[in-house]
């Protein structure tokens, strides 16, 4: 009775250390993902941005801009800012997390309509043809590994509108880091679908547009962009990610304050006129934002969007938007002439949509906070696993071992003993995996942009070994106690079980977090 009492100490510490742990992650959920949500301030003066400010002007929508905003605060949706332009003017700017006006944010996807609009501009100027051309014609005297027919017919438009037929042999929705220039990553990857007939989310070929930018120019993409785009609109210091070859990705790694992004946005809104100036032709501004995406294609790691995709611009009936991971949008509404601006630290890449979406149909519905969400989708899979583990323990009980057990080990008492074992696996897999979830995040979204969550790169492996140990001290404590079994030779039945029964936690609650993330659209 002493040594199952330890025992059972010990098993009680480890929970209420795991539980703790969970709270703590739970409660701390947005200042985890504000970690790598921005770069910190920049020298800004708001006060001379070129924006006009009127934070109590009446405007069109005003009553529900400011439900949605109501809304924002009552279900706690994970926003860093959200700014709403009307007229040309800032009439709602909000910032939350301690964030404000000169925090520099990683906008992810939202580069892509940058380097849309920069190819635009490219156009305008005569410095690339047209969005017809090939693209390997900009590449003259190089050779590339699988130089195919279908790679010489890629063409410019093919890569603003996800249609390349490029295939790197997994999902190119996150751009994993590269040697090298990315540029050329993808040039020397093959073109195993016929360019035009098949839609992937690419977040790598989007460089080739950035390279060729910089070979016409014969300037740096940021040089290029400060003189043609961001100088005009006033947006200063601009960091801007890149690869092993200094070239600027052409899918990710812009970081923006949210009122540089708004500029962006009233930019496209004003049909590419800042200031009386025309920085980007009308005629782009509208090709690039019309929905581009063939009524046949077929859609690869991913199904048909809700909406249409222009040159890297996903279109809607009566808007269209930059969208990045985690919420960052770019929302451009010609028709109700407002641009609205979300940062954000929402994982389940659902909210911001959501919130715009209830903002014009008018009727709000609660956001759901990313780990309450996860909790609900697990609990099949608990009890599905509990049932499974606990047949598993009972047949290993009964027939596995019933030689080693007394008397004492009757069928009622082998389901208790099972039971117990199953419910304590399950539990301690489960609250593994919610450690494992960090993880998985550094996997996805590290290199370049740096650890996500270094401390819990160990407190993982920690938990892991003091589940995986405390299951086999419990395990044998409880059939020596239980069942009067002789635990010579057990350790080799007790310790692969232990092993197997959280690996197996482990990994199916964590193929459900992987189905999570497979939803996001960067």
């Amino acid at each position: 009775m002493r040594d199952i009492n330890k025992h059972q100490i010990f098993v009680v510490f480890t929970i209420i250390l795991v539980l703790s742990m969970t709270i703590y992650s739970n409660g701390h959920f947005r200042d985890l993902f504000s970690y790598y949500e921005h770069t910190g301030d920049k020298a800004y003066d708001q006060n001379d941005d070129g924006w006009s400010v009127d934070l109590d002007a009446p405007f069109e929508m005003e009553d529900e801009f400011d439900l949605m905003l109501e809304n924002i605060d009552e279900y706690e949706y994970p926003a860093n800012s959200v700014i709403v332009v009307n007229q040309g003017t800032i009439v709602r700017e909000r910032y939350y997390n301690d964030f404000s006006y000169s925090t520099q944010f990683n906008t992810y996807s939202v580069t892509k309509s940058f380097t849309s609009a920069l190819v635009g501009i490219a156009i305008d100027q005569g410095i690339i043809g047209s969005v017809d051309d090939p693209v390997v014609s900009y590449f003259p005297n190089t050779s590339f590994d699988d130089d195919s027919p279908e790679k010489q017919s890629v063409t410019i438009k093919h890569i603003l509108t996800m249609t390349s037929g490029f295939d790197y042999g997994v999902d190119p929705t996150f751009a994993p880091p590269v040697e090298g220039a990315m540029a050329m990553h993808v040039l020397n990857s093959p073109v195993n679908r016929e360019p035009g007939t098949s839609w992937v989310y690419d977040s790598q070929a989007p460089s080739i547009l950035t390279r060729i930018i910089e070979i016409q120019s014969n300037m740096s993409l940021i040089d290029f962009a400060n003189e043609s785009l961001f100088g005009p609109l006033g947006i200063q210091e601009v960091s801007w990610g890149t690869d092993d070859s200094e070239l600027a990705y052409g899918g990710f790694g812009l970081y923006l304050t949210s009122r540089e992004m708004a500029k962006f946005g009233q930019l496209f809104l004003q049909e590419g006129v800042w200031n009386g100036e025309q920085i980007i032709s009308k005629e782009w501004v509208q090709e690039s934002t019309l929905d581009h995406m063939p009524a046949n294609v077929q859609f690869v790691y991913s199904v048909r969007p809700s909406g249409g995709y222009g040159y890297l611009w996903w279109t809607y009936d009566g808007f269209y938007t930059a969208s990045g991971l985690h919420g960052q949008r770019i929302i451009v509404n010609p028709g109700n002439e407002y641009v609205l601006v979300f940062t954000s630290l929402d994982v389940t890449q659902e909210g911001a949509d959501n919130l715009h979406e209830s903002l014009l149909d008018g009727d709000f519905v609660g956001w759901e906070k990313p780990m309450t969400d996860f909790y609900k989708r697990s609990a099949p899979y608990l009890i599905l696993l509990l049932l499974f583990f606990a047949t598993i323990n009972f047949a290993l009980l009964k027939y596995g071992i019933n030689q080693r057990i007394s008397s004492k080990g009757k069928d009622q008492d082998i389901v208790l003993t099972s039971l117990g074992l199953s419910t304590y696996s399950v539990f301690v897999g489960f609250l593994a995996t919610l450690s494992i979830v960090f993880v998985a995040l550094d996997l996805f979204f590290a290199g370049s942009r740096g650890i996500l969550f270094p401390k819990f790169q160990w407190l993982t492996w920690i938990m892991l070994i003091m589940f995986t140990g405390s299951m086999v001290v419990l395990d044998g404590a409880w059939l020596k106690y239980r069942h009067s079994a002789d635990l010579a030779g057990l350790s080799k039945i007790i310790v692969p079980k232990s092993i197997f029964f959280v690996i197996l936690t482990v990994f199916l609650f964590f193929g459900v977090y992987l189905r999570m993330v497979a939803d996001f659209s960067a």
